[in-house]
């Protein structure tokens, strides 16, 4: 009975966890696009005072990402960890900032930032979703 508890454990150790996993939350591009969308929607709202989230619709939109993770062998504590990580957070907004600057919005000047929003809206995008005109 020893030995066969040792089999069972070794194999164990040695079956492969998915590949896919393996890569970190932080290359799975669904996943990231998904985050950026959210950080550029939530720094629009931010910035521009006749924008506002649409607070359900994003909480689906985290929990889809959230599902997506898990079914993609990614643990619910790995997805926690994920998101509250300070580094990970400075990543996703460093990309979100620079993607708005590379859609002409401008710091400092909130106007952009509305434009960027109501365009992103009309345009019912990723980001257009998770934002409502006021």
């Amino acid at each position: 009975m020893r030995i066969t508890l040792k089999a069972v454990a070794f194999a164990l150790c040695c079956v492969p966890a998915p590949a896919i996993a393996a890569k970190g939350l932080a290359h799975e591009v669904e996943i990231n696009e998904g985050l950026i969308a959210i950080s550029m929607a939530n720094v629009v709202r931010e910035t521009c005072p006749s924008i506002s989230a649409r607070l359900l619709r994003a909480w689906f939109y985290i929990t889809s990402l959230e599902a997506e993770a898990r079914s993609l062998g990614y643990s619910p504590q790995e997805v926690s960890a994920f998101v509250k990580d300070p580094v990970e957070k400075s990543r996703v907004l460093s990309i979100a900032q620079k993607r708005l600057a590379d859609h002409g919005v401008i710091p400092d000047q909130p106007a952009t930032y509305c434009t960027f929003g109501l365009a992103e809206i009309q345009a019912g995008s990723a980001i257009g979703k998770l934002l409502k005109a006021n």
